[in-house]
């Protein structure tokens, strides 16, 4: 399996191997997105320059990198990553930062009690934070695309290179 930063196989393939437990995996669905809502919310304080922040920074750079993995779902998070821009920009959310904090926080709560009880395995974050915190919107909204029918044959790719780690890795043990 090729290993490079715009492969995308590789990159959900990362991410599947600590994303497999199906309760986990719902866990993620929900909680994702509300992590990503309430950190865009918090980041869009953040102005950089005549009303560019942060979260448009972070927006336009998810969006390019969706892109270079795979253009058709690049353009499919980029049109859910403008939607979120656009309720923000035009003051659409009005929550409070206390609210979007405790967002936040419900939501990392949930991603860590996902892995500990029902993953049994360390959050992908611990070995790579950057392409965990920008993958895992990608990578949900991959699941939700499977779930629906669409991607088998990648789906069924990441399962069999999933199935060839752990094997390799049972016979490294022994």
């Amino acid at each position: 399996m090729a290993r490079g930063l715009l492969n995308l196989r590789s990159q959900l393939g990362f991410y599947k191997s600590y994303h497999h437990d199906p309760k986990n995996v719902l866990i993620h669905s929900i909680f994702v997105p509300t992590i990503l809502f309430s950190g865009f919310c918090m980041l869009q304080r953040v102005n950089l320059y005549r009303g560019f922040t942060l979260t448009t920074l972070l927006s336009i750079s998810f969006f390019i990198f969706y892109c270079c993995l795979y253009l058709p779902t690049g353009l499919l998070a980029g049109f859910f990553l403008l939607l979120l821009n656009h309720a923000l920009i035009n003051d659409k959310i009005h929550l409070s930062f206390g609210q979007e904090l405790g967002l936040f926080v419900i939501g990392w709560i949930f991603q860590f009690i996902g892995h500990g009880v029902f993953e049994k395995k360390r959050p992908a974050l611990i070995d790579n934070l950057v392409q965990s915190l920008v993958l895992a919107p990608y990578f949900i909204m991959f699941e939700f695309l499977f779930k629906l029918g669409f991607m088998p044959r990648l789906n069924a790719d990441l399962e069999h290179d999933l199935e060839v780690k752990q094997k390799n890795l049972e016979k490294q043990k022994q």
